[in-house]
């Protein structure tokens, strides 16, 4: 007798309210595939103007190693910005300030809160998730997010959006402040945990107004080489993709421009996962070696 097909784990939408905020936070479930007892989780924060449908590509995969991953979307610098606006790029610029992170910060705040009380979202359970295994990603203004939640540096203001339940990010399209890459040590010199960064030699902004590409991508490739050796022991690890422009990083739903970009993809989520893996009750080195056996001429795959 041919052996029943196995169900796939649920994928549950619904809302986290925040009372204390006003403010009800639309929420995407992943469960994790096979495998009993707690989960490791990842929460995904997406780029600006984007929603729950960002990065999909991604938690797939991390699903499918068994994390439980949790898609939030951030009211305020999400679709609503920009749906039925006349000038959506004028109305995603006004989104993207320091008061639209903090917001998203407690978002993500607000989502392990969830895992942590083990709240119901649907047919999904969250108290199948390990608070103690924590882990976020991001694109774009998500990778700002999970950089802000890692204990990234604000000059005076410190490491304000620093949430010690993180245990490792993934910055994909990361950026250092005013999208100077001189700016990056002091911003990003004191995180203390594992940090995977992610970029490309078409990665640009249609925000940085006045930088040319090659300044663009300085800036970003600049956030990995100002990460210190782990304090953990653990090690961060940097990704460059020759070709692979801001929207190849999105994981799939963003607002992103580009093209679809099947090799980001894979090798995004073959390094991601083997990060999160290592670093979400791993020893803290990541096996590599899927993600390095497909890497294209130009691509560069490192760790501190």
């Amino acid at each position: 007798m041919a052996a029943a097909p196995s169900l796939a784990a649920p994928v549950c939408d619904g809302i986290l309210p925040d009372p204390k905020r006003g403010r009800d936070i639309p929420v995407r479930v992943r469960m994790p595939d096979g495998g009993a007892g707690k989960a490791p989780v990842i929460l995904f924060s997406h780029g600006l103007g984007g929603s729950v449908e960002a990065g999909t590509a991604f938690a797939k995969a991390w699903a499918k190693a068994g994390f439980l991953v949790i898609h939030v979307q951030h009211p305020g610098s999400d679709t609503g910005v920009w749906k039925g606006s006349g000038n959506p790029k004028q109305a995603l610029t006004g989104a993207a300030n320091g008061r639209q992170l903090m917001a998203r910060v407690a978002d993500m705040g607000r989502a392990a809160d969830a895992v942590q009380a083990g709240t119901r979202v649907g047919a999904c359970d969250l108290a199948t998730g390990d608070i103690a295994r924590l882990g976020a990603a991001g694109h774009s203004f998500g990778a700002h997010t999970v950089l802000a939640l890692a204990g990234q540096s604000f000059g005076p203001m410190g490491a304000r959006g620093r949430d010690p339940r993180i245990r490792a990010v993934a910055a994909l399209s990361p950026i250092a402040p005013r999208n100077d890459a001189a700016k990056a040590p002091a911003a990003f010199g004191g995180i203390a945990i594992p940090v995977l960064a992610a970029t490309g030699s078409e990665d640009g902004s249609p925000f940085a107004n006045g930088k040319s590409l090659a300044e663009i991508t300085a800036a970003r490739a600049a956030v990995f080489t100002a990460l210190p050796p782990s304090r953990t022991g653990k090690a961060s690890v940097g990704l460059w993709l020759e070709g692979a422009d801001h929207g190849a990083f999105s994981g799939g739903g963003g607002r992103a421009g580009g093209s679809p970009n099947a090799h980001a993809t894979e090798v995004v989520s073959a390094a991601t996962t083997a990060f999160f893996t290592a670093n979400l009750g791993g020893n803290g080195r990541p096996d590599l070696a899927a993600a390095r056996s497909l890497l294209a001429p130009g691509d560069r795959l490192s760790q501190r």
